[in-house]
């Protein structure tokens, strides 16, 4: 048997110590082959993997059904990893590994075939492996039923040598017809004490219950459901995993907003969570959408061909992201040539989901392709034309070299501009035309399609995206799919371009304040130790997008936008000992801060009710202080605030410092106020007088517009024994405007 050794790594609360995976050969093997020497980049996916595992199954249980949620970031490295995890299980004697590997031929074979090469699969009988595709109904064929039964045979059989115990790796389409061919298979075999582990890769699309939205309508009508109520791949899904008695189901996805707001009773609903962090070479929404500004270029909307908009030549903006990529194309290649491994350039041109419009863009670029090659390899160096498309490519040398200082001089690049944009291969990718690339044929390629290039499809070395098309109907998870930008280029991100429509720039941009918040409050969920179904499913959301397809959530949605109002807090007096709390949460603030307290501006016949003390504080330090500290139980405001707070931590996590603003009204003297229905009836004192010279504009204007303002209240409410009641309003400016998303029963 193959040396071990154990990963000795400090548990969080969240793992389950009954067991500790082992690592072997097999993971060895495969990191040694995929980072060299680069220790640091090893131990980090060997440790991500190894916390993925401790949460899986332990293989010498009986029995076992866990469903987990792996997040990573689009194009960050969530194939290594579940490749990593699919080895990790065989050095800890999984018997069975099934992939469920996308909704298409080329995704299937393109997990197949990695699969297959990093786990180097094909070298020989000795290997630890034997690896099936799309198995096929023993009826048609009996050959995969056998070789699956022989090789669980040999588990089962006392005495047999371990070099006789090969994991079964399956790779299956999510389609209909694989699955039920794959359960066929399994469900004639003995499958006790036979330890599984399903991998569904991008595990948010079509596995998911597409009936859900329906079905709960019909149950709220009193209808009584059946299975085949469901949709169909769901359910065959949901048939693999009940003829596994021992299985672990592992969604692999970076877009996680299905499976985290599925009802949680549901049988894909996770209970358990890994975060990935990519490479340090990763660059991800950060980096293009933030950070770095010049790689996002706006098109025109004058500029998008649609049925309102016909026009016949190509547009600007496609030709300057053409020369821009060829220009990178040409340098990259004298790069790799001196370094003897050129890897791919690539550009995307994704105009639409429509066939059609993918044809209109192909001739352009073909056209555009075959005019510049001809001129610049035929014509002599006084042509007219010849000297214009030079003098066009040099401008936009100018603006990549400002961004990639090193590329190499405009004259060098010009010598083997022409051929290599001779050399370069156009291709169409979507249902008509194919949607697979042989890589190995070429350097530089420019591709056309829609959804071909959509989720999983992997474009080695994307280096110009031009993403003419709108927004569809906003589901985020759906835009963000689209992002085969992202990825592992660092090192020639100054090469990089974008070029979206002034929506999706804005799109894109705040999904990634989405996607933070997401991570961050998982990750914090996470160590806390409480069981994923205790999570608030309650996330930022901009207002343009929809959080994911409808029909696949049972429950309705709600959202809660915060931005130029005030927020008050209406029970503050739910518990006595809430009281208690807020009262020294407020007296130890004022306590640290009070040096910081005057008496604020205004009208010099002011009552002594209207005068309040003003303190000018960094919001961190205010949210970490003051708001952070209060507690608020009752349902409607608990709701609220922890919004209102999720907003404020985000925003002073994403930008610079800066300063709020703390009143404390009528200088902490408590004022009077009257309950109905056991809520404030009216926190804010009004305008003074209502009519004439304005003496007190009244609480509500007590503020900075631009800033965020605390307002904090004593209160005794009256004709009850509630006295010195704490309680708050706050301000959020509309700059800081957010919208959060949520689910209506939470």
């Amino acid at each position: 048997m193959a040396k071990t050794e154990n990963i000795n790594i400090i548990p969080n609360q969240t793992i389950d110590n009954s067991w500790s995976p082992e690592y072997g050969e097999e993971t060895e093997r495969l990191l040694t082959k995929v980072f060299g020497n680069d220790i640091e980049a090893k131990e980090k996916v060997k440790e991500e993997t190894y916390h993925i595992m401790k949460l899986c199954g332990n293989p010498n249980d009986e029995t076992n059904d866990d469903t987990g949620l792996v997040f990573g970031y689009v194009q960050s490295g969530k194939t290594l990893s579940f490749t990593t995890l699919t080895a990790l299980a065989r050095d800890n004697n999984y018997q069975i590994v099934i992939v469920l590997a996308g909704i298409s031929t080329n995704l299937v074979n393109q997990s197949f075939n990695r699969l297959q090469n990093d786990l180097d699969i094909n070298q020989g009988f000795h290997r630890k492996w034997v690896m099936l595709n799309n198995p096929k109904a023993p009826l048609r064929n009996p050959q995969d039923k056998n070789t699956i039964q022989r090789e669980l045979q040999n588990w089962k059989k006392p005495n047999t040598p371990d070099d006789f115990k090969k994991t079964l790796l399956i790779t299956v389409m999510k389609n209909t017809s694989h699955l039920r061919n794959l359960l066929s298979v399994l469900e004639k075999l003995d499958l006790s004490n036979v330890p599984t582990l399903i991998i569904d890769d991008e595990g948010d699309q079509a596995s998911m219950n597409t009936r859900a939205s329906a079905n709960a309508r019909r149950e709220r009508n009193g209808e009584v459901l059946t299975e085949l109520q469901m949709s169909t791949i769901y359910r065959r899904i949901r048939d693999l995993k009940n003829i596994l008695p021992h299985h672990t189901f592992i969604q692999y996805t970076a877009t996680p907003q299905a499976p985290l707001f599925i009802n949680i009773l549901d049988n894909l609903s996770p209970n358990f969570i890994q975060l990935l962090t990519p490479g340090e070479k990763y660059t991800g929404g950060r980096a293009f959408c933030q950070e770095n500004h010049f790689i996002v270029r706006e098109i025109p909307y004058s500029e998008i061909y649609s049925d309102d908009n016909v026009f016949e030549e190509a547009p600007e903006t496609l030709k300057e992201a053409m020369r821009t990529f060829f220009l990178s194309v040409t340098s990259g290649r004298l790069l790799g040539d001196k370094k003897g491994n050129p890897k791919n350039r690539s550009m995307m041109v994704h105009p639409s989901r429509l066939v059609e419009e993918h044809g209109i863009y192909y001739d352009w670029v073909t056209y555009i392709k075959s005019f510049w090659e001809k001129v610049l390899l035929e014509r002599d160096d006084n042509d007219e034309t010849r000297q214009q498309i030079i003098s066009e490519f040099r401008k936009s040398y100018k603006d990549l070299k400002s961004n990639a200082p090193d590329i190499q001089p405009f004259e060098e690049l010009l010598l083997t501009l022409g051929h290599n944009i001779s050399n370069t291969a156009v291709e169409q990718l979507n249902s008509r035309a194919g949607s697979s690339v042989a890589w190995s044929s070429n350097y530089s390629f420019i591709l056309v399609g829609g959804q071909a290039m959509d989720r999983g499809f992997t474009v080695e070395g994307l280096t110009i995206t031009y993403m003419p098309r709108n927004r569809g109907v906003g589901n985020a998870d759906t835009i963000q799919q689209r992002a085969r930008f992202f990825g592992y280029k660092k090192d020639y991100l100054g090469h990089c371009r974008v070029y979206l429509d002034a929506e999706n720039i804005h799109l894109f941009s705040e999904y990634v304040n989405h996607e933070e918040d997401i991570r961050k409050k998982l990750l914090e969920h996470k160590l806390s130790g409480q069981h994923l179904n205790e999570l608030e499913r309650r996330f930022v959301l901009d207002e343009m997008f929809r959080l994911t397809r409808t029909n696949v959530l049972s429950e309705d949605l709600t959202r809660t936008t915060f931005g130029n109002k005030w927020v008050r807090i209406r029970a503050p007096h739910d518990s006595e000992v809430i009281i208690e709390s807020n009262r020294e949460v407020f007296e130890t603030f004022y306590n640290k801060y009070e040096n910081k307290f005057s008496e604020d501006i205004g009208h010099i016949d002011r009552t002594e009710e209207q005068k309040h003390l003003v303190a000018k504080l960094p919001l961190k330090d205010l949210f970490k202080e003051l708001l952070n500290e209060l507690k608020f139980t009752r349902q409607t405001d608990s709701a609220t605030y922890t919004n209102l707070k999720s907003v404020i931590d985000l925003y002073t996590d994403e930008f610079p410092p800066e300063d709020s603003f703390v009143y404390i009204i009528n200088k902490g003297n408590p004022r009077t106020r009257r309950l109905k229905k056991d809520e404030i009836q009216q926190l804010f004192q009004g305008k003074n007088p209502r009519t004439g010279d304005v003496i007190y504009p009244g609480d509500e204007k007590i503020k900075s517009d631009d800033s965020v303002n605390v307002q904090i209240h004593n209160l005794d409410f009256r004709d009850t024994e509630y006295s010195n009641i704490i309680t708050i309003a706050v301000w959020i400016p509309a700059r800081l405007s957010q919208s959060l998303i949520s689910k209506l029963n939470d």
